[in-house]
């Protein structure tokens, strides 16, 4: 065994985990979209931390794995998985957005500062409450 087999080992392992590794993420967005869907917030803070783990850690193996020549099969093999990852973390952070918009017009209305048009307010009945500037619009 030469100094570079010695070295390269922990990278070769956690290659081989690699595939598992993606597949519990791709689990973990699908089970924060869940949360963010539901507003859960306490199980969205739940995969917070293995998220970043994982997210940490196969970082750090593509930093591993792409200056290689030729690059590892096997990590080639995980792109289409990666990429599918990558499109749903941006989904969740995209809902995530929306939601903290919906909340900050929702508290600047009870302030009683102008809320942004985007955010509509709902009365008892389920209906959209009117607001004073919208009657100008209603009595033209």
């Amino acid at each position: 065994m030469t100094p570079s087999d010695t070295t390269s080992s922990p990278w070769e392992a956690a290659l081989l985990a690699a595939p598992d590794a993606v597949a519990r993420l791709a689990e973990i967005l699908g089970l924060e979209f869940e949360a963010l869907k539901l507003r859960d917030l306490e199980a969205f803070e739940a995969v917070q931390e293995e998220k970043n783990l994982l997210l940490q850690n196969l970082a750090q193996l593509a930093e591993w794995a792409a200056p290689q020549s030729p690059v590892p099969l096997l990590w080639q093999q995980l792109q289409d998985s990666l990429r599918q990852s990558k499109q749903d973390h941006l989904r969740n952070i995209q809902l995530l957005q929306r939601q903290l918009q919906a909340v900050k017009g929702t508290l600047q209305a009870l302030q009683g500062e102008s809320a942004a048009p985007s955010v509509d307010l709902y009365d008892r009945m389920g209906q959209i409450a009117r607001r004073p500037s919208a009657w100008g619009y209603q009595l033209a």
